[in-house]
Formats: C-alpha cells, sequence, structure tokens
C-alpha cells in the first residue's frame, strides 16, 4: 500500500511534526507500507528520502501565531509528486493553504482521501481574539474541508464527539489512532542535573516543566499568573519554573524571572531528552489539545503531570497516579494542586507508575494502528 502524506507543519517544535516523522522512520523500516511525506518550507526537515520538500510560491507568519508559518504552494510541484508516487491513499493532516491545495488536487485525481484532526483550530481561534464568531466561522470552513474525506482520525477519544458536533465529522467516518511516543527518547535513562548548568540554573532546585508553544492558545498567561500566586504564598518554595518553547509570551521573560520562572526557548534532541528526565514534575494547562504528546514525553521521562479538565491531555493521565486532571482556569485548584505536589513530594511517589503507564503508549504500537486503519480502508475500497 502507497501512502502520500501531505502537512503544512513539519520543521515546527510541535507534537504533529513529531507524529509525522516518527510515521515516517518507522514506516521506512516497514514491507508493508510505502508512505512519503510531503510539505513545503523553508525550515530545516530531517535529510530522509521519503520526505520531499516541495517548493512554494509565497509565505508568511499565521495571524496570531507567528511560529507556524502559511506556504502557498507550487501547485505543479505537487501534481508531479501525485502523479510520479501514484498513491492508493492521500492523508492530510494539516487544514493549511498546502493541506487544502492537496486535497483539492487529490480530488480531481479521484484519489480517496483521509486526514487527521490533529489540531483543534476553531478553539484556537476563540481563544486567541475572544470572539465565538470567529470560533463558529471556523467551524464550518473546518466541516467544508473535511465534507469529501472518506475518514478523518482522531488523537483521543475526547475529541471525537467535538469533530461530530462542531465540524460534522459524523462517527461512521471516524476513530482514534492508538497514541504513542518515542519510549527510547524520552526515559529516565537520560537524566543529568548537569544540564541546568547551561541554562545558568541550578540542578539543586526543584524544576516544575511546561514544553509547548509559549502563547495564549496554551494558557500561558493563566500559567504565568498561577506562578506568580503561588511564590507570594510560598516564598520559601525552592523551585523553579521552567518553559521550553517558542512565542510571543517570551517577551515575559524580566517579568516572570523574580518568580523564578524562566523561557529557555526551543530546545530539540538529546538536550530536551535530559531536561525532561531531570525535572521533576510536568504543568500543562491548555485547554485546545486534542491530545498532548509532551504530556506524553513526559510520563515516559517519570513525571507526573497536571493537566485541564479540558481536551485530550486529560485522557493519558490517571489521576493520583500519574499526576493530577485539574478544573480548567481554576486558579485556586492550580495553586493547590502544585503547592501540594511540592509540600508533599507527590511527584516522587509517582515517578515509577508514570513511567509504567507510558508502556502502554510506545510509538510501534501506534504505528501498527495506523497501519492496520488504513490497510483497513483500502481494502474496503478495493471491495466497493
Amino acid at each position: 500500500m502507497k501512502i502520500l502524506l501531505f502537512t503544512d507543519t513539519l520543521g515546527d517544535l510541535n507534537g504533529v511534526s513529531r507524529f509525522i516523522q516518527d510515521m515516517g522512520e518507522l514506516a521506512s523500516q516497514s514491507d508493508r507500507l510505502e508512505l512519503h511525506v510531503a510539505t513545503s518550507t523553508s525550515k530545516p526537515l530531517p535529510d530522509a528520502e521519503y520526505i520531499s520538500n516541495l517548493p512554494y510560491k509565497r509565505k508568511m507568519p499565521m495571524p496570531f501565531y507567528q511560529e507556524l508559518d502559511l506556504v502557498w504552494p507550487d501547485k505543479k510541484a505537487i501534481v508531479k509528486l501525485l502523479d510520479e508516487f501514484e498513491p492508493d491513499l492521500v492523508h492530510i493532516s494539516t487544514p493549511g493553504p498546502f493541506g487544502w491545495a492537496a486535497k483539492n488536487l487529490s480530488e480531481k485525481r479521484g484519489i480517496p482521501l483521509v486526514g487527521t484532526y490533529h489540531t483543534d483550530f476553531p478553539a484556537y481561534i476563540r481563544d486567541l481574539t475572544g470572539l465565538a464568531f470567529f470560533k463558529r466561522l471556523t467551524d464550518r470552513i473546518m466541516a467544508k474541508f473535511y465534507r469529501s474525506f472518506l475518514h478523518v482520525f482522531s488523537r483521543s477519544e475526547q475529541y471525537l464527539e467535538v469533530m461530530a458536533n462542531d465540524i460534522a465529522i459524523d462517527y461512521e467516518r471516524s476513530s482514534v489512532i492508538s497514541a504513542g511516543t518515542n519510549l527510547q527518547r524520552f526515559n529516565c535513562k537520560h537524566h543529568d542535573k548537569s544540564v541546568w548548568k547551561k541554562y545558568g540554573l541550578s540542578g539543586k532546585r526543584a524544576k516544575v516543566l511546561y514544553v509547548g508553544r509559549i502563547n495564549i492558545e496554551k494558557n500561558i498567561p493563566f500559567l504565568c499568573e498561577v506562578w506568580q500566586e503561588l511564590h507570594q504564598q510560598f516564598p520559601g518554595f525552592k523551585v523553579d519554573l521552567v518553559m521550553i518553547g517558542e512565542g510571543r509570551y517570551r517577551k515575559w521573560a524580566s517579568k516572570m524571572r523574580p518568580y523564578h520562572a524562566y523561557f529557555l526557548g526551543p530546545v530539540t534532541g538529546d538536550k530536551l531528552s535530559k531536561i525532561y528526565a531531570s525535572s521533576d514534575f510536568f504543568v500543562f494547562p491548555s485547554v485546545t489539545d486534542t491530545l498532548g504528546q509532551v504530556v506524553m514525553e513526559a510520563q515516559a521521562s517519570g513525571m507526573s503531570c497536571l493537566v485541564s479538565d479540558v481536551g485530550g491531555p486529560q485522557t493519558l493521565v490517571i489521576e493520583d497516579q500519574t499526576g493530577q486532571v485539574i478544573q480548567a482556569d481554576d486558579l485556586e485548584a492550580w495553586m493547590r494542586a502544585i503547592a501540594d505536589e511540592l509540600k508533599k513530594d507527590r511527584y516522587k511517589a509517582q515517578k515509577n507508575l508514570c513511567v509504567e503507564h507510558m508502556q502502554q503508549y510506545n510509538i510501534q504500537d501506534s504505528f501498527e494502528h495506523f497501519l492496520a486503519t488504513h490497510e483497513a480502508l483500502y481494502e474496503h475500497l478495493k471491495q466497493d
């Protein structure tokens, strides 16, 4: 079976890019699937035969989300790739300009479409603008985008209902792709307290970690407010908040430094693995994530996770065993949860439970499920 996967994001530091790269790498080792990944970007990409970086005509930073580029591709390059690769299925992972172009050109050739609803863009737009009207408008655009898709995958059970109710993807043509992460890349064996010296931080202070975009849609202003209030109430806590990622709220670096909160910018590779394994517990207050790849990475690294009770991340946490699910945007509840972790050393007792819990989220199993579900869809098409 041959699948051509189109994505607007591949060189970016996000869970969608990591998932697609993992699928491509594992598919390259499989004799049952030929998976080719196509994108169009000026950002650095892995050097792999299964990746095509197509030319584009113009690009611009996405409004409200400057770290992601909107790219208008050279359609002739997409046509050439479709004709040369001759895919059995086209999988589209993102509804950006590149994804739209690939969708339209694939439809004209009669190639069956499948996709993954990786990102809750309508919720992002609502949170970024503060206007429900823009969410409803984006819902309608998403419904139009996915209308012709044979099947659309969700990253969590939580979002099947959202997809059905908000963007008209009925349950009969949706299902969940098994979640997974690389348990070798994210592992307690990477523990190395000396990593903090590279960032001017003390390895003797406890570390609370956040990884993701440093933007409003990830609830970063709320997290900063929680942290400020926490330090004012408990000035004796010897703990640092470490935030990894890129985004507009890095401009708050000087404002947050007196509260021992540090923005370290984007971190990748071995350094990221060490930071995960050398931190104490993880906070993720986002209410717009369909899954929360970073929550799996944190638990695999031995960290308990505090997440919101809205969105996909809550499905990855076992309450009071691998973390806490906390009422979204409740300042007192989040302060209390973080204080309990620090005062009662809960995170130390949960370390092994987190690692054990993540054994069922091996990225290899996720790939096998990705492959099996696409094979089933393709076999059904051939029978029709």
